[in-house]
């Protein structure tokens, strides 16, 4: 199902975004003054922020691979947090190659493998549903703050909340429908502490983004870097709807920019800001992406803890050489 979404056209396209982006990497001067000089603010960047700040993403990934194993669970699917992270992390490295979030087709492939039964694809995508419902809520619950304090506007937390009520309402009636497309939904209405479970592993996900956010906003001097955070998410969510470029690059760094903006933060601290969230987020994806690969593959256990422990030294001692050079 996965290799029937991933074209040969969209692998070549790929490939040459790739190398443009590489291009303009290492002449920042092509892409203009302003890159360049959010570029030199990412230079003087504060390197123990951003060790946090991947620490962060890192636990936000872990969460996010937990919150679909617990939504695997609610339709009879068992597997390790181990091997849920492994699964949703292949579908982050295919993400930070392949546009139009091909990632997501794989890690619904790679899941829908643990669910027993004949209608393993129409579960599981209601499960999908479920984890996106709880995500909205988990979410609208952090933008409240943002609207508290007068940064956000209502309306994102209206939208979010009806996502939840709407998905309430989805539980109540799945109780009395025998179709497997709710059967996860019908687990929650029969076992509510089971949509809680879901919505924890969620929380943590949230939260590791949101700590990540503010590390990487303090790390390039923004004020009130907690704030910014709050600018951050939303900013990210919105962008994330349309993915044209492999792992959202360059459109989600714009996006942070033109929110930070909006808010008085200068366009080169808001860029920078927004060129550092992207390039670690996507860093810990394909290094835990790499690592998952070589875990899912068929190899004798001891052949794939060893290349699996060769990965993680590798970008542990990489990330030790860039980071402080940043």
């Amino acid at each position: 199902m996965a290799q029937r979404r991933v074209s040969r056209s969209s692998l070549v396209a790929a490939a040459l975004l790739l190398c443009a982006l590489g291009a303009a990497i290492a002449t920042p001067g092509l892409l203009g003054t302003r890159v360049g000089s959010a570029l030199d603010t990412l230079g003087r960047a504060d390197p123990h922020w951003l060790w946090l700040a991947a620490l962060a993403f890192t636990i936000s990934l872990v969460g996010s691979a937990g919150c679909w194993r617990s939504a695997i669970g609610l339709c009879g699917g068992r597997t390790s947090l181990g091997d849920a992270t492994a699964r949703y992390g292949a579908g982050s490295l295919v993400n930070t190659f392949i546009p139009a979030r091909a990632g997501d087709a794989v890690r619904f492939a790679l899941f829908s493998r643990l669910v027993p039964g004949e209608h393993r694809v129409s579960t599981t995508g209601g499960a999908f549903v479920a984890v996106a419902v709880a995500r909205a809520g988990v979410t609208g619950a952090i933008v409240t703050a943002g609207v508290i304090t007068g940064e956000l506007p209502l309306w994102p937390v209206l939208v979010a909340a009806g996502l939840v009520v709407a998905g309430a309402a989805l539980a109540l009636r799945a109780r009395r429908s025998q179709t497997h497309l709710l059967d996860a939904w019908r687990t929650i209405g029969e076992h509510p502490a089971a949509g809680l479970r879901l919505a924890g592993w969620i929380a943590l996900s949230v939260a590791g983004r949101f700590a990540g956010a503010v590390a990487v906003s303090a790390a390039v001097g923004i004020h009130r870097p907690a704030v910014a955070a709050l600018l951050i998410l939303p900013a990210l969510d919105v962008s994330g709807l349309v993915p044209l470029t492999p792992g959202n690059v360059g459109i989600a760094s714009a996006a942070i920019a033109v929110a930070f903006r909006t808010h008085g933060v200068s366009f080169n601290h808001g860029l920078a800001a927004g060129i550092t969230f992207q390039a670690l987020e996507t860093a810990v994806g394909l290094t835990i992406g790499i690592a998952s690969v070589l875990w899912l593959a068929p190899h004798p256990r001891p052949v794939r803890r060893i290349a699996l422990a060769a990965t993680v030294i590798g970008s542990v001692l990489g990330a030790a050489v860039l980071i402080p050079g940043v």
